[in-house]
């Protein structure tokens, strides 16, 4: 059970299934792998497991967000860094955004949320072009787009340097501060 404005870690060895379980939380294990789901994942009254694949498409980045372990991998290289906010923006909150502006105002703030250094400057970027630590902020921020009440965090701090994990975590800390957030918090 987890709580609004509460963290819950998920501790374990490399290759014991934390990244799997927080995968299934959203049914995004591969059909490839030909998953059994069990029990109940209840999460604002409704079964995950059970829910229609349209339910948790609003679910999944909206009311839930995840930072992926691997920015380089889940971040699209033909995308900006405009493109890759503006895009779930639209999915989940489209009617809030009445202009151009609006939407790219929203974009810089959730970078600015995230520390993300010199976002109103840097929106035209590729991700090959960023630090491991601005990929990973820029993940913070896309996960935070859809204004979720839970966010996962897949071992946000994998392959940064001990002065950028820090500032990466303090960064999540004031995030759930802000929003009120539960944080399923994830690492070995």
């Amino acid at each position: 059970e987890l709580e609004a404005g509460r963290t819950l870690a998920l501790v374990g060895e490399s290759g014991s299934g934390k990244s799997m379980s927080a995968l299934s939380v959203l049914r995004l294990i591969p059909q490839t792998l030909s998953p059994t789901y069990q029990g109940q994942i209840i999460f604002e009254g409704q079964d995950l497991l059970t829910t229609s694949l349209k339910h948790l498409h609003t679910v999944r980045g909206g009311r839930i967000g995840m930072i992926f372990q691997e920015p380089s991998i889940a971040l699209n290289p033909l995308h900006t860094i405009f493109q890759s906010l503006s895009y779930p923006l639209m999915l989940h909150r489209s009617q809030e955004f009445k202009s151009p502006k609006q939407l790219k105002d929203e974009v810089i703030r959730l970078l600015e949320l995230a520390d993300f250094p010199q976002a109103s400057e840097r929106l035209q970027d590729y991700p090959h072009q960023l630090s491991g630590g601005q990929r990973q902020r820029l993940m913070i921020a896309m996960a935070l787009s859809g204004k979720p009440s839970l966010l996962i965090a897949d071992e946000p701090t994998t392959a940064l340097d001990v002065t950028i994990q820090a500032e990466v975590l303090e960064s999540l800390q004031k995030i759930q501060k802000h929003y009120q957030m539960a944080l399923l918090f994830i690492s070995h």
